[in-house]
């Protein structure tokens, strides 16, 4: 089915903040009447909302994480090439990734629809009462045409609940310009801002606030400034939203700070702290075996457990881009350590690795011998998550770390942004330099507006590089052309690096959408 609908059914998962008190209670295909008889049966369709953002369907976070950062001058090959052929532009319409992101965020879509449909079923007499789940909804499914639209332009915009197969109207609909998915963001939120509390504590700890919907906004604002919307006014948007969660009182009121310790936002000890705007939970017990993939997909072989696939890498280039003082460097990659997990006939358990730069590849320092491949240059694997092995018989995703998809570092980098593009460099400058004093970096002394903007498009890397920015930022900046005119042959695994054309500032809709759907026009040039 297009969409992989669930016809009047959901699955829900009932779920607090504190991982340790996690435990999951399925309600198999429930009809809407009973889910929606009472305000729990609502909170727990909410809830639904939010657990088909990491639903076993696990391999598509994976798809996320290479089309959100692969595709420019310091992506490459690693040892397991999982990011090909998006690494090198390589990518068809066909190619799988795009398949598996669409259809998990429609799946979300639908399900926000049939919270915001059947709310107020569950208060009869008291409807203003369902406001705040539908706030929940609406968010989450901004937050997922947000990603729609930037990974493929305009996309079909379904905004009520189906509840058959004969709605054929909404299941094959046409696409929607990018202006008019971002409206329809741009609505959710606002009802969201309006509606939420400023801040979640307690057992509500990790579900959305005002604060979250503030920065997610004033985020999209600063988006559709760029490419290739360029409505320049909502810089000064994107500046006024942001500002009103940026400061020492909006920061207490909201309940957002920077955190001191780089390393530590990212411990599985402090997860769901201050400075996380919005991830989205996992956890891995004897009932719930599959967990974030990302650590096996991206470690690199023996980080912590001893089968890391390590399909993504970045050059030696982008680590020299960080001053030796700078803490985020040696945490975002991983230049060197020492082999864990289960030895085997290049490496034991013990042994110290480290990435050899001229012959990029890791090698083992007691035997000087590449491990894992020799036949190809490839780069420093990603680190910048919770360094800690999964639980034991835990399969091989079964890592506990939650997805975090925005940081308050990242908020503060788009008001700098904001406040530069709006000719207020001198004002920028003081937010960008909290974010390299806690990194320990030297603090900017840029002074124009052409060298402050620089300052932060660097920082963006420098800070958020993983973070399903990279590519988004690439796109909306319009650089991609210069990105790709940066490459060199070298960090291709067969030396062949497509030149830049249009068609390539936005993916394909998948192949099988197209074929399923008559109305669907493919994107220009593919």
């Amino acid at each position: 089915m297009i969409y992989r609908l669930i016809i009047s059914a959901f699955i829900l998962f009932s779920f607090v903040s504190c991982k340790e008190n996690l435990e999951e209670t399925p309600f198999s295909s429930l009809s809407k009447e009973v889910v929606f008889k009472d305000e729990e049966g609502l909170n727990q369709a909410t809830i639904g909302v939010y657990q088909a953002w990491t639903a076993p369907d696990f391999t598509d976070i994976s798809s996320r994480f290479i089309l959100s950062e692969s595709g420019h001058r310091y992506a490459t090959a690693c040892i397991g090439i999982g990011a090909d052929p998006y690494y090198r532009f390589a990518h068809v319409p066909g190619s799988g990734a795009f398949e598996a992101v669409w259809g998990r965020f429609y799946k979300i879509i639908f399900r926000a629809n049939t919270v915001i449909a059947n709310a107020t079923l569950a208060v009869p007499g008291k409807e203003e009462e369902a406001d705040p789940y539908i706030a929940e909804a609406r968010f989450l499914r901004a937050y997922a045409y947000f990603n729609l639209v930037r990974y493929f332009g305009g996309v079909p915009l379904i905004l009520t609940e189906i509840n058959s197969l004969k709605d054929t109207d909404l299941i094959f609909g046409p696409k929607n310009t990018d202006a008019e998915v971002y409206d329809a963001i741009i609505a959710d939120l606002t009802f969201a801002e309006a509606n939420l509390p400023d801040s979640r504590g307690g057992v509500e700890l990790g579900r959305v606030s005002a604060g979250a919907a503030k920065a997610m906004l004033g985020k999209v604002f600063l988006t559709m400034a760029g490419k290739p919307l360029s409505k320049t006014e909502n810089y000064q948007k994107a500046a006024d939203k942001l500002n009103e969660v940026v400061g020492s009182v909006n920061e207490e009121k909201y309940d957002f700070e920077l955190q001191p310790d780089f390393a530590n936002v990212f411990s599985l000890g402090n997860e769901r702290n201050r400075e996380i705007v919005l991830s989205f939970s996992y956890f891995v017990n004897s009932s719930n075996p599959n967990g974030n993939i990302l650590p096996f997909n991206l470690f690199p072989p023996g980080l912590v457990n001893g089968d890391e696939q390590t399909n993504y890498g970045l050059t030696y280039d982008y680590y020299k881009l960080f001053e030796a003082t700078d803490i985020r460097r040696d945490f975002t990659l991983v230049p060197k350590y020492v082999f864990k997990g289960v030895g085997r006939t290049d490496v034991q358990p013990g042994d110290s690795i480290i990435y050899d730069s001229e012959l990029g590849n890791y090698m083992n320092k007691r035997t000087r011998q590449p491990i894992s491949r020799s036949d190809y240059k490839y780069g420093i694997a990603f680190g910048k998550m919770a360094r800690e092995p999964r639980a034991a018989g835990a399969a091989v995703q079964g890592y506990g770390a939650d997805l975090i998809e925005m940081r308050f570092s990242d908020v503060l980098l788009c008001l700098a942004e904001a406040l530069v593009e709006t000719g207020k460099p001198a004002e920028a400058l003081p937010i960008l330099n909290r974010v390299r004093a806690r990194a320990k970096a030297t603090l900017s002394k840029a002074a124009t507006v052409a060298d402050v903007r620089a300052a932060i498009r660097k920082e963006r890397r420098l800070e958020l590089t993983g973070e399903f920015t990279t590519v988004f930022d690439i796109r909306r900046w319009g650089t991609l052309s210069q990105e790709i005119a940066a490459m060199s042959p070298d960090q291709i695994v067969d030396n062949i690096l497509l030149p830049y054309t249009p068609k390539l500032e936005i993916y394909p809709i998948p192949q099988s959408q197209i074929d399923a759907n008559p109305k669907l026009k493919q994107n220009d040039g593919w």
